[in-house]
């Protein structure tokens, strides 16, 4: 008997006695934990688990696509499928460890003494299959193992798609932003063009001015159909990842500058093994692995089979006549067949456990990752504003000097470019913000 231990108050739980073999919880495999993320500052009170993560961003309209896709989607449908064949293959296995029976009638004549002279009779027989060494018990382990392991898969897609509808959103609404962007820098172009008309007209400029804003104000133009197309782009996945038809679906629509940025938070490193479905999945396929090469070893010993039957002759009033039996099957010779399954089964379990140890270590990694994106994201997004405002200043002063005389269109458009700039990167800094804390989310499984 194996005694599996506790990583912490907080690990996975495994079972507290098992005869399956190796160990499955990181310091048993050689990971060492830490005691804290390197990047993960002073955080708040650690929130309770809650499955609705999406709602601190703030957007009702967020919360009705998850819900929505949470209900729809076409790839939760074939993983649910996925569950129910997983909880049929365990009915299976545990029926290995049960008595089975079996009843059968069956009813001749005599064709010499003509079709009247029928007998019949009636058989019912049982069957139990002792598993002295563990062999049903393993293969029943096994699929109870894998049921959990596709429960868990269940759940990583489920945060998937979650996060793919938050993403996805995210990115459309961005992308309405840059195009009220450009549509306003649009405006600034035809404004400055009327501008180096009536200059010309009156012979303070020439033609080379009024060709140059000409291009300035096709290059406005051009990016609007362009931005038209992402957003289209954007809408369709949306629909698909709801399970909609794509054609005619129009997404809800909101400022990007108004979704709520949730505070940071990270617990503890070993909280990724309660939170993490991926890793709980890839836990439970390596339990699945140790039962396996139990059952691969215990192909090695006997069979014993204990039968019992009771008979009767339908006619002629016999009386009940009954048997019991017993039957022991080993292998002798299988050609290496056996040496090879247990050799297999143990290769399998070797490679479930480097893929247990590399999830661990990634996990460990997306958390650190999301948490310096974050404080990067935040400082960035300050010097974005600031040049944002500041490239908008400049731009009226370079407009009043040009109207006035005082300066060139170079320095002008010059002036419009960087607010432009300046303003569409404002978004995509919001939007970076938004995709670390979505990513954060994520790596802790869904949970601050």
């Amino acid at each position: 008997m194996i005694r599996t231990t506790l990583l912490s108050a907080s690990l996975v739980a495994l079972s507290a006695c098992t005869t399956l073999g190796p160990k499955t919880d990181p310091v048993s495999h050689g990971i060492t934990l830490p005691a804290a993320y390197d990047h993960a500052g002073t955080t708040a009170e650690e929130r309770q688990d809650e499955q609705a993560w999406w709602a601190d961003f703030g957007s009702e309209a967020l919360d009705g696509l998850v819900a929505e896709a949470l209900s729809t989607n076409q790839t939760l449908a074939g993983g649910i499928a996925n569950v129910d064949a997983a909880r049929a293959a365990l009915k299976v296995s545990n029926a290995s460890l049960l008595p089975q029976a079996s009843g059968s009638v069956s009813a001749s004549s005599d064709t010499e003494a003509g079709l009247g002279d029928v007998s019949s009779s009636a058989r019912l027989s049982a069957s139990y299959q002792l598993d002295l060494f563990g062999a049903n018990a393993a293969a029943l382990e096994a699929s109870r193992a894998s049921l959990e392991a596709t429960e868990f898969a269940q759940r990583t897609l489920e945060l998937t798609v979650q996060s793919d509808v938050a993403s996805t959103y995210f990115s459309l609404l961005a992308a309405r932003e840059q195009l009220r962007v450009a549509e306003q820098n649009l405006e600034i172009s035809e404004r400055i063009f009327k501008i180096v008309e009536v200059k010309y007209a009156a012979g303070a400029i020439s033609g080379y001015d009024v060709s140059s804003q000409r291009a300035q104000l096709a290059n406005s133009r051009a990016r609007i159909p362009e931005l038209e197309s992402q957003i289209t782009g954007l809408e369709t996945s949306l629909a698909i990842l709801l399970g909609r038809t794509p054609q005619g679906y129009e997404a809800p629509d909101e400022k990007i500058l108004d979704i709520a940025l949730p505070a940071a938070g990270s617990g503890l490193p070993s909280d990724l093994l309660l939170r993490r479905p991926d890793l709980r999945q890839a836990e439970a396929s390596l339990r699945a692995s140790n039962a396996n090469v139990t059952a691969a070893r215990a192909a090695f010993f006997p069979s014993i089979d204990l039968g019992a039957g009771v008979s009767s002759l339908l006619s002629g009033g016999s009386n009940l006549t009954g048997s019991l039996s017993a039957s022991l099957a080993q292998t002798i010779f299988s050609g290496g067949r056996l040496e090879g399954q247990l050799e297999g089964a143990k290769a399998r379990r070797e490679a479930q456990l480097a893929s247990y140890r590399e999830a661990i270590l990634n996990a460990l990694r997306d958390v650190d990752v999301s948490l310096t994106s974050i404080e990067a994201n935040a400082r960035r997004q300050e010097q974005l504003l600031i040049a944002r405002d500041a490239s908008l200043e400049a731009l009226d002063a370079a407009e009043l000097r040009y109207r006035s005389g005082t300066d060139d269109l170079t320095s002008l458009l010059s002036a419009q470019q960087s607010y432009f700039t300046a303003s569409d990167n404002y978004v995509q800094g919001r939007l970076s913000q938004l995709t670390a804390a979505l990513n954060l989310y994520v790596a802790l499984g869904g949970n601050y």
